[in-house]
């Protein structure tokens, strides 16, 4: 490809030969000849030239003898990959997965070895089911939606188009909900079901489980990481992300573009506003306000420091006369 084809593609501004040839793309830190790079700042700039790549892509100004100025760098990647390495997937129907009853499937749909089907089901155009897949009865799965291999959806899920389901996913699993009694833990049978709408990413063994007795919600473009809990009754807003090994206890409703970083944790019942970032580790026991950063968890330290902090923290009822 030359390097105007990819400037006119990425809207950028070109400074160098337009028809240098670009064999490939490679990282700042493993440049080679013939590739095009991605630096998103100075230090990746002065890493990526040490390798004498055809290009590099910019949102800066360089020295370099050829680059494209873009505004966003990681929007640039993600237009290149698009068109440069597109994924490719199989169609057809394998003769060694169960296909139940009652089972519509569009056109240039794939369904992986020994994955089972349930009666009922609705694949639409373009969808792809991999190896050892189960999904569940009464379920619709929407145009060009990705189902990885070793996922698990239980019946009567609704899933929109275009949405990746990487691998060890779980949706639709009971909702941890129990009467606590006097004489025994009795267990409330959850009745309903789980919705995921268009564009939704969903990491590896991340699990969302159905509602109690309506619906537990994904809204349009949420993308949510590997080892994630979405417990039942959550409303997950539009153009969320939910980063790895953070939870969502039952019924929390969360507003537009919200972010929680790794390992968040948010109570049952709790409503987080439009466009709020929860730092990482941050843990939300009360509502959180429309536009605002809130966090507080400890980060790492030295430990014997820490331990002085804490011996302080344990003298302030003292300190305020309380005890």
């Amino acid at each position: 490809m030359k390097l105007r084809e990819i400037a006119h593609l990425l809207e950028g501004d070109l400074k160098g030969d337009p028809n240098a040839e670009v064999q490939g793309i490679s990282s700042p830190q493993r440049s080679r000849k013939g590739t095009i790079v991605f630096c998103r700042d100075k230090k990746e700039i002065e890493e990526a030239i040490k390798g004498n790549p055809t290009a590099l892509v910019t949102s800066i100004e360089t020295e370099y003898h050829s680059y494209i100025r873009v505004k966003d760098v990681r929007y640039a990647l993600a237009l290149f990959l698009d068109k440069f390495f597109p994924e490719r997937h199989p169609s057809g129907i394998s003769p060694r997965s169960v296909i139940g009853e009652n089972v519509t499937i569009g056109r240039e749909v794939y369904v992986g070895d020994f994955t089972y089907i349930g009666n009922n089901v609705t694949l639409g155009d373009g969808v792809k089911v991999y190896p050892l897949s189960y999904i569940g009865d009464n379920t619709v799965v929407g145009e060009d939606t990705i189902i990885f291999s070793g996922v698990h959806i239980y019946p009567n899920t609704v899933i929109g188009k275009k949405v990746r389901i990487h691998s060890g996913v779980v949706i639709g699993a009971d909702g941890f909900g129990y009467c606590i009694g006097k004489e025994e833990i009795k267990k409330l049978n959850h009745i309903g079901n789980v919705i995921i709408e268009d564009e939704v990413e969903i990491g590896a063994n991340t699990t969302v489980d159905r509602a109690l007795i309506d619906s537990t919600l994904v809204k349009r473009g949420t993308k949510i990481d590997n080892l994630v809990m979405v417990a039942h009754n959550c409303q997950v807003g539009e153009e969320n992300i939910i980063v790895g090994q953070s939870g969502l206890a039952g019924s929390v409703k969360t507003g537009k573009r919200v972010t929680l970083a790794g390992q968040c944790a948010v109570g049952d019942h709790i409503e987080i506003g439009d466009f709020v970032t929860v730092v990482a580790r941050g843990a939300v026991s009360k509502n959180l306000e429309s536009g605002k950063i809130y966090g507080g968890g400890i980060p790492a330290m030295e430990w014997n420091k820490w331990k002085r902090i804490y011996a302080m923290i344990m003298k302030l009822p003292e300190i305020f006369g309380k005890k």
